[in-house]
This record gives structure tokens, C-alpha cells and sequence, in this order.
């Protein structure tokens, strides 16, 4: 897990690098947040599906060159493990299937619209969040699993920056994600049912 943070840091920083001289006016920034998972549940052909709720982290490279004209790339990491019960009202012949649990990763990466506003309300600049992604889930044993699965993110949220200096600040957000739930094991049907992944977070960011 520490490697996978160290690579994308280093991506996210060398963006940063090479993009930081194009536009006097253009605000660049980079952050790192810490964040809870909150999921909702599904069901749906016979299939009870349980997201486990968990903590992980989100790394942020923003472009702001106005206040409506604002993008992010985004990339998150969380341990994400599948519970998976038999539905009693419409199992059908699979009403015997033991319950499972299939451990596995996510990796959220996101392309967003940022708006924020043009003036600091108490030295908070609020933001929002809207736009596509991808969820893309890996199996962490063959016991019951499939290959990973990528499904498409619809993500919204929003936020605050609080400037400590003119360069380094804390970032507080909460970043929503709704996306069909992943079929991780190959005794339960999939549900065909979306679900929501909650992520309050808190870090801080640095513009270079």
C-alpha cells in the first residue's frame, strides 16, 4: 500500500512540475486527504451484496484558472471487501449458498468539474465537486473471486481550502461516488444494482 501512495505521489508531483509555469494567473495545487468510507448496500437477483466500510486516502492535483473554471484529476485507495448472502425472497435454487467474503481493493480515479467561489467567507474558499470517473475493484484472493472489475463513477461532493500560508492549507471535503455494483464472486449473481460510496475526508494541500 505504501508503494502505490509513494508512485502516485510521484505522478501527481511531476504534473505538477510541468504544469506550473503555464499560466501566471492559473492557481495549481496538489493534496493529500485522509478519508471513511461509507457504502450503501444492494440487492437484487437472489444476491444480498454488503460493501465493508473502511478508511483510506485520496490524492488531488487541481487546476483553478477562474472560479467556475476550475479541474481535478483524482486518485483514491481503500480496502473494499464484498460480503455476499443469499436473498430468501429470490434465491431460487441457490437458497443453500453459504455466505461469502471476498477481500479486495478500490481504486477511484476521478475527472472532475471544481467550481469555487470568488471570495473567502472567513478565510474558507468553498468548493464543489461534479463529474466521471472510474471504480476499479481487484480481488485480493481467488477463493470465490473474479478478475478485478472497472465500472464507471458518477462523483459529486464539496468542500473547503482554509489557507494557513499563501502556498499551504488544510483541505476539508466530502467526495461521493455512485457507481453498479461489482460482481466479485462467482457463486452469486450480480445484483445489476447501483450503489454510493461516501468519503469525508481531511488533508492538506500545497499550491508550488
Amino acid at each position: 500500500m505504501q508503494m502505490k501512495w509513494m508512485r502516485a505521489a510521484a505522478i501527481f508531483l511531476g504534473v505538477v512540475a510541468a504544469l506550473s509555469g503555464a499560466s501566471a494567473h492559473a492557481q495549481f495545487d496538489v493534496a493529500g486527504s485522509f478519508f471513511s468510507t461509507f457504502n450503501t448496500s444492494t440487492s437484487g437477483h437472489g444476491t444480498n451484496q454488503k460493501p465493508k466500510n473502511s478508511p483510506g486516502g485520496v490524492l488531488e492535483f487541481r487546476y483553478i484558472r477562474k472560479p467556475l473554471k476550475g479541474f481535478e484529476l483524482s486518485y483514491s485507495y481503500n480496502p473494499a471487501d464484498e460480503s455476499y448472502t443469499v436473498s430468501p425472497n429470490g434465491c431460487g435454487l441457490r437458497c443453500g449458498t453459504a455466505p461469502v467474503t471476498v477481500t479486495s481493493d478500490n481504486h477511484m480515479i476521478g475527472m472532475n468539474w471544481v467550481p469555487t467561489t470568488a471570495k473567502k467567507y472567513a478565510g474558507f474558499t468553498p468548493f464543489g465537486i461534479a463529474g466521471l470517473g472510474f471504480v476499479i475493484s481487484e480481488p485480493n484472493t481467488n477463493d470465490y473471486a473474479l478478475n478485478s472489475k472497472v465500472r464507471i463513477s458518477f462523483d459529486y461532493g464539496g468542500g473547503v481550502d482554509y489557507g494557513i500560508t499563501s502556498r499551504l492549507g488544510v483541505r476539508a471535503q466530502v467526495r461521493g461516488a455512485a457507481y453498479k455494483a461489482p460482481d466479485l464472486s462467482i457463486l452469486y449473481s450480480p445484483t445489476g444494482a447501483y450503489m454510493q460510496t461516501i468519503q469525508p475526508s481531511i488533508g492538506i494541500y500545497f499550491r508550488p
